[in-house]
């Protein structure tokens, strides 16, 4: 598995008053010096002094989330205990929009190909947002049971898990009833799959 670097945000922040100026009203994160940050690993550790808020941080990580990102899955089915006993891999195109540009939350849509035939399994779409308390990122599906009865399934990408930057976005999705977990690993691009996704099931199905 792989593991999460730790990152030097703070030591970052501390050169932050060198490289703005009292004219400058663009905000800190517009700065393509920030072009390199990486969220993840210790969230006690995330910037903290009188140049940036925790607003500000949260922002600049919802908008480095927003966009389109491709990449490896692999779903594990766990059993009671935390063990895996069943696993499935996708190759997966998922697409993050925030709701306004100041926002921390927003919708998105994911698709689930084959990686052996590029067959598109399952489209998902969801709603997400950053918790401020823990820096969380969270995903809300819609899941269709057999009886027809959907409901919300919720995912969580722990701030522990978390590596992202404007390239690579890579961690862990823990499903909130523990049943299941999905390692993936995604890269940001800018291309489409539209002809291949037409006619893709529109419901969310965990392990038959």
């Amino acid at each position: 598995m792989k593991k999460c670097t730790t990152m030097m945000l703070v030591a970052m922040m501390m050169s932050l008053p060198t490289l703005l100026t009292s004219c400058d009203s663009d905000p800190w994160y517009d700065d393509p010096w920030y072009d390199d940050w990486s969220w993840g690993n210790d969230y006690n550790h995330r910037p903290d002094n009188q140049n940036v808020s925790n607003d500000d941080f949260f922002v600049l990580m919802a908008r480095t989330l927003a966009g389109q990102w491709r990449g490896n899955m692999m779903a594990y089915e766990l059993d009671d205990h935390g063990f895996a006993i069943d696993s499935l891999s996708y190759t997966t195109d998922i697409e993050f929009k925030q709701y306004n540009r100041q926002s921390i939350s927003g919708a998105g849509t994911q698709y689930d190909f084959r990686p052996d035939t590029e067959k598109l399994e399952m489209k998902r779409d969801f709603t997400w947002y950053i918790d401020p308390k823990t820096g969380d990122i969270y995903l809300i599906y819609k899941e269709q049971n057999a009886d027809g009865i959907t409901r919300n399934y919720t995912m969580r990408v722990a701030y522990a898990d978390l590596n992202m930057n404007n390239r690579t976005f890579t961690g862990y999705l823990w499903a909130e009833d523990g049943r299941e977990v999905e390692d993936f690993w995604f890269d940001r691009y800018n291309g489409t799959r539209a002809s291949s996704k037409q006619g893709a099931r529109k419901i969310y199905v965990v392990f038959k």
